[in-house]
């Protein structure tokens, strides 16, 4: 409570969590594109824009809050995992890659869109019956991959805002009550 007071934020109000790091570089979504997502959901559903992440994902949060024509609130750095994971819960969406924070989303029973590139949800989760989604690409690229040094990261630049958007509104997850699903795949949507 007291990190969202602190922000300005009224929990109780309709926030969507953007969490956009990761361990590694290909395994994060362009920040352009959570940009735009995140002015596309402000302006669709009327819901507070909250971005998280710890202290090494500043420059890419402050990325996303300069491409963004709406305002975004950004908690990066600035919590600690039972916070964050009060926060998930109290989201009406959390917006993951894969990552700790994503597992923890779940966990908390969080509605959850994950973003997956180089890893595989069928080896690394979300596990179980839980209120998520998986969003992946079937590209000409072998996943799982480990090229940490991969520049070309075509695995989550396929994903598209309207993919990430579609999800949402199929799962209803920003209505009033979003429906409860176990993993949903979105496979073989070439660009």
């Amino acid at each position: 409570d007291r990190i969202l007071e602190a922000a300005g934020v009224d929990y109780n109000g309709r926030i969507v969590v953007l969490n956009p790091g990761g361990n590694w570089d290909p395994k994060k979504w362009p920040a352009d594109k959570f940009a735009k997502l995140a002015d596309r959901l402000v302006k669709k559903y009327g819901v507070i824009t909250l971005i998280t992440g710890a202290k090494k994902d500043n420059a890419l949060t402050d990325e996303i809050c300069r491409g963004m024509k709406n305002k975004a609130i950004s908690i990066c750095g600035k919590t600690k995992i039972r916070e964050l994971a009060s926060i998930f819960k109290r989201a009406k969406l959390v917006i993951s890659g894969d990552s700790g924070p994503m597992h923890i989303a779940v966990g908390v029973g969080a509605s959850v869109v994950a973003l997956f590139g180089p890893t595989s949800a069928d080896i690394t989760g979300p596990y179980g019956k839980g209120n998520y989604t998986v969003i992946k690409k079937d590209i000409d690229c072998d996943i799982p991959c480990y090229d940490f040094t991969c520049n070309d990261n075509k695995c989550m630049k396929a994903i598209s805002v309207e993919d990430v958007l579609d999800v949402i509104e199929k799962q209803g997850y920003l209505r009033e009550r979003a429906k409860t699903t176990s993993v949903g795949e979105i496979a073989d949507k070439r660009q």
